[in-house]
């Protein structure tokens, strides 16, 4: 028997209108609750409100269940009236009966189980719209035989179960394809079988699991591989990444065994910046075609990819949504509703005001959760729970909506003022911290979210709106971190260039994180190749919760060359001092084995301050520059794939180059790292500092010296990609050769040892490629 909610019977075939920024937002979510409270608590003694219905219908031989939640059976004087709420931020002037047609539809499916529940020929019904600025209302009320409300239900019914049917055949796929698919490959690498197991008790047992899984372990096809096999009934299987790069290697492995015949329907979501069909313009209709009018073609586009693709990628959505001209973004949201395999940004799981509601708010579906490039996560997720405006952003604001009415003068002024206060504190000390927030602000921040909603609602045409409503996001984004702000938050004023900031910055999100796995996910696997150490990473993303395990290096160590230049030292004040000597390694390298190169440093300045000075190169000097695009990124991943000359890449760690890409054999042959990668030593990473100090007791690993080393460990595994690579790592700093730092490189690091001169590097490099001379 098929379990269908009223609320999205409705929405699914009667759904039209345009798609604007009040569908979705959060914050509209809140305000509509509220809204609706506001009306229902009016209510007389003997009406009632949130009634559950549900009624057993058998229709073409087969039994429906229909349920769904009544706002209102309202009695009026002995008279029952079924009453649908809906919340808005539309001028009440311009809303018809027709204004949405799948809210009179989901009201009229209220009014047909109602009236044959109760025996009723005739069936009042009353649709209500909300403002959410003023609680003003306007209300449509119909009267409506049975007999009609019968012919409109049987009718919906009968064009969603067309629907149903195709996604019954897909779930009969699935667990068919499921069931039958053997792994993709004759032999599973070492390492890969162990990984698998541990996955799939993970995910069937509920659990938490961190695994170490070094490159070349195949670790992508076997978490999805392990994925896949333990979904049951409801479940849902998300593949999270850091990057937009991160994606293609889970995409490949759908596809790799989509074509050994398994059948699930799999979506790839993509940012909106780079999926958005006309360059990620503001949502309103009078500005998008691909808004106006979106929900009345949702369907249509719905049923096509469906019934014609399996794996819904960038290609593939835009493609069909360009051609019934809808917003390719909200459609791959939408379409992930009706996929088992979700791949996306970490946003998408883990972010309060970015997830997707349906998975992780309510209880419909079990998402099982696959986490890529882990250690990107710590960081990340102290992002998602922060906070940052600054009076800049206040006057940007009050200067895009100047002259408007309402006003929001005297509320952005306000705000300003309660930065500005902190004036002469910061003429003292350029960074304030605090341990709590900053209460006026608060207030005069939500008086100006309030007066920029109703300035909005008074004004469609707006001139400079993107601007104002970038800072209108940001302003909303500090309201919600003020509301999550905890223990594990300070709030941070600075300034710099005569701009006042103020930051409610989280130092450690693992307790938000561990409480959405605990509410919302049944089983979650952390991997990566950096999971070094495992404490640290455990601590920072589910506060010490969870088991892991450590997997053997399936390459021979002996292919990786590890050297050690502990001659120089990289610290600030010394980096001048080490250009030569950079330089120097670099020619050595050049001339001992042609090949390609990359050069890793800790910063644009220090990597600036060496190319700068680099003169008739005997090779191509190809230097990543700051904000790259991603057809600039991949141009440079092109040239590093021509093998005809030698170059030297000169990248930044932790950027675009030092992760998630993939140069296999010739394409890079060793990559020299200059320092050991530590964050910029600054107030804010002190903060971190003592936080983690008075913690864990290792204030300056955890702020420092473990985030840097995973960026060197992650620059390093560029090298060896598959059984037949062979390459080189120089590692130039002193403190590589400390104890502290020895005890943490990777296991496979085993070819390692330290040479400080020249004629040993390129003694050591011709032995180590067999040429020597």
């Amino acid at each position: 028997m098929h379990k269908i909610a009223i609320k999205e019977l409705a929405y699914f075939i009667c759904a039209s209108g345009n798609l604007t920024n009040e569908y979705f937002s959060n914050k509209d979510l809140m305000a509509g609750a509220k809204a609706h409270d506001y009306l229902q608590n009016k209510y007389n003694q003997d009406s009632l409100a949130e009634v559950y219905i549900k009624e057993k219908i058998n229709y073409l031989g087969e039994e429906y269940l229909i349920h769904g939640f009544m706002d209102g059976v309202l009695d009026i004087n002995g008279e029952k009236i079924i009453e649908e709420i809906k919340s808005t931020e539309e001028e009440l002037d311009l809303i018809t009966q027709e204004y949405h047609k799948e809210h009179l539809a989901q009201l009229k499916i209220y009014a047909y189980l109602y009236s044959i529940q109760n025996d009723m020929d005739l069936m009042h019904i009353r649709l209500t719209y909300i403002s959410t600025i003023d609680y003003e209302t306007k209300s449509f009320d119909s009267i409506i035989p049975q007999e009609e409300l019968e012919d409109f239900f049987f009718n919906v019914l009968e064009e969603y179960i067309t629907f149903l049917k195709m996604i019954d055949e897909a779930e009969i796929n699935k667990y068919k394809t499921i069931e039958e698919i053997e792994f993709p490959f004759t032999e599973k690498r070492p390492g890969q079988k162990e990984l698998m197991r541990a996955v799939y008790e993970t995910l069937t047992k509920n659990d938490i699991l961190y695994a170490i899984a070094p490159t070349g372990i195949g670790k992508t096809m076997a978490t999805m591989f392990s994925g896949l096999k333990s979904l049951n009934k409801n479940d849902k299987l998300f593949y999270l990444t850091a990057k937009g790069s991160g994606k293609n290697a889970p995409l490949d492995a759908i596809k790799i065994l989509s074509k050994k015949g398994l059948k699930v329907k799999t979506i790839d979501i993509t940012a909106k910046s780079k999926i958005c069909n006309r360059g990620n313009k503001n949502c309103n209709p009078e500005d998008c075609p691909f808004a106006l009018g979106y929900f009345d073609r949702l369907k249509a586009a719905t049923f096509e990819i469906f019934n014609d693709y399996d794996i819904y990628d960038m290609d593939t959505i835009l493609a069909v949504a360009n051609k019934h001209n809808i917003c390719a973004f909200e459609f791959s949201l939408y379409l992930s509703y009706y996929c088992d395999i979700i791949i996306a940004d970490y946003n998408y799981g883990f972010d309060p005001h970015a997830h997707l509601i349906r998975y992780f708010d309510d209880d419909t579906y079990n998402p099982k959760v696959l986490v890529d490039e882990a250690h990107n996560l710590i960081q990340r997720s102290k992002e998602m729970y922060s906070a940052r405006i600054t009076t800049e952003d206040l006057r940007i604001i009050r200067k895009a909506l100047n002259g408007l009415k309402p006003s929001i003068r005297s509320e952005c002024n306000k705000a300003i003022e309660a930065l500005e206060k902190y004036m002469d504190s910061l003429a003292e000390n350029a960074l304030l911290c605090q341990n709590t927030m900053d209460l006026d602000f608060n207030v005069y921040l939500r008086n100006l979210s309030q007066k920029c909603d109703e300035c909005f609602h008074e004004n469609k045409k707006i001139k400079d709106k993107d601007e104002a409503m970038d800072v209108y996001y940001k302003i909303l984004s500090f309201i919600n971190a003020s509301e999550i702000y905890g223990e594990n938050h300070k709030t941070l004023i600075k300034l710099k260039d005569d701009i006042i900031s103020i930051e409610y910055y989280c130092l450690d999100a693992s307790l938000y994180l561990l409480k959405t796995i605990k509410e919302s996910i049944h089983g979650i696997v952390f991997f990566s190749a950096t999971l070094y150490p495992i404490e640290y990473h455990s601590n920072l993303l589910t506060h010490g919760e969870g088991k892991y395990i450590s997997l053997n290096s399936p390459f021979d160590p002996n292919n990786l060359d590890i050297i050690i230049n502990n001659k120089i030292s990289t610290k600030y004040k010394n980096r001048i001092n080490t250009v030569d000597e950079i330089l120097e390694t670099i020619d050595v390298v050049s001339n001992a084995h042609p090949g390609n190169y990359i050069v890793f440093f800790p910063s644009y300045q220090y990597m600036n301050m060496v190319t700068d000075v680099i003169d008739n190169p005997n090779y191509e000097c190809i230097i990543q520059k700051n904000n790259m695009t991603d057809k600039e990124k991949n141009q440079i991943i092109k040239k590093f794939k021509n093998t005809t000359n030698t170059k030297f890449g000169f990248f930044v760690m932790g950027g675009a180059f030092s992760e998630g890409i993939d140069l296999l054999g010739d394409a890079l042959t060793g990559v020299i790292i200059v320092g050991v990668g530590l964050p910029m030593v600054c107030e804010e990473n002190d903060i971190l500092k003592d936080h983690f100090e008075q913690e864990y007791g290792k204030g300056f690993e955890y702020a420092y010296q473990y985030p840097g080393l995973t960026k060197v460990i992650q620059a390093v595994g560029r090298v060896i990609r598959d059984t037949s690579d062979k390459g080189i790592a120089i590692l130039m700093d002193e403190r590589f050769s400390y104890s502290s730092y020895l005890s943490l490189f990777p296991p496979h690091w085993k070819n390692k040892k330290i040479i400080t001169n020249t004629y040993l590097l390129k003694k050591e490099l011709l032995s180590f490629y067999n040429k020597e001379k």
